[in-house]
């Protein structure tokens, strides 16, 4: 199996309740270790990002204790490593400051890996990757194209904090993919539902709130009746909905997320599940599968602070 991850690397700055600061590096590095871990030795993955020569030798440091991963298709930046400020508010919501906004990875940097098993498009910083450039590696790839929507549905204001809103092109974006996940304020979002300090969702949005599994099951058929075979919805600690596509007819899945005795940090935890759900899906196309190994990696994920050691999750797929 090889696996292509896009979007970019972050240094982030994280600030934990009770004071405690860590710093390391993040972005699509937590797809890349936590599926290095879950891959077998005679797999492939190849990060494609950015990343600044100030934490260019940080990252090579962390990826040549994981033989599986290549580093070929990274490039550095001349503006430097995109950087972002993470704190917990009293809601244990996340605020976030990105304070190095680097431009979107081109279409040329991504073509030599076109031809992979698979492709992950995670929106780490929102502009990742442009619509065209999406639409070009549609057009030409021949793997399974996946989207973790994560920052699509964040903004960025003046001073560098993310703000909550829909894109006006969602649909565009989804219908290019093949699987494609959220959690459930992205849901929120792009269903056309606005909560406290939220936007509405704009043209396309479906309108009406997001509460039962039900709900969320009838949006999960809307996505995928955009052109997605899959839409995950992760949910936190209520566990993921799953919909999907079976014989041409939807089916649905949901299952509670797996019991997590002390929760250390949830930063990476959808980036984790995305890894568990690619591996998985890649292998054997089952959906329910793929969501059970998702749901045990991400909630793994929780107990961890920043990003994990070699072999963190070596034993969760067995």
């Amino acid at each position: 199996m090889r696996v292509g991850i896009i979007g970019l690397i972050n240094h982030d700055t994280i600030f934990m309740a009770g004071g405690r600061r860590i710093q390391d590096l993040g972005g699509i590095l937590y797809n890349t270790t936590v599926m290095a871990d879950l891959v077998g030795e005679g797999d492939a993955l190849y990060p494609i990002s950015r990343i600044g020569t100030d934490c260019y030798d940080a990252m090579r440091a962390m990826l040549d204790l994981r033989p599986v991963v290549s580093n070929r298709g990274i490039r550095v930046s001349q503006t430097g490593t995109s950087r972002n400020r993470i704190r917990y508010d009293e809601d244990l919501e996340k605020v976030e400051q990105l304070t190095n906004h680097i431009g979107p990875i081109p279409f040329e940097q991504i073509e030599p890996f076109l031809d992979l098993d698979a492709l992950l498009v995670n929106f780490i910083v929102g502009d990742d990757i442009s619509l065209e450039t999406m639409a070009a590696v549609r057009e030409k790839t021949t793997g399974l194209l996946y989207l973790d929507v994560h920052n699509l549905c964040l903004g960025i204001d003046a001073e560098g904090y993310r703000r909550k809103r829909a894109p006006e092109d969602w649909q565009r974006w989804i219908e290019m993919f093949d699987v494609v996940q959220m959690n459930e304020v992205e849901a929120r979002l792009l269903a056309g539902t606005a909560g406290a300090g939220e936007q509405a969702g704009g043209p396309g949005g479906l309108g009406g709130p997001l509460d039962s599994e039900d709900d969320f099951i009838v949006f999960g058929r809307s996505v995928i009746a955009l052109g997605p075979s899959v839409c995950v919805i992760t949910r936190g600690p209520l566990g993921p909905v799953t919909v999907y596509r079976k014989d041409r007819e939807p089916e649905a899945f949901v299952i509670p997320s797996e019991p997590v005795r002390d929760v250390v940090d949830t930063t990476g935890c959808g980036d984790a599940f995305a890894a568990g759900f690619v591996v998985e899906y890649a292998a054997t196309k089952d959906p329910v599968g793929a969501t059970r190994l998702a749901n045990r990696v991400a909630s793994l994920n929780c107990t961890v602070a920043g990003l994990p050691e070699p072999g963190t999750f070596s034993g969760v797929r067995s």
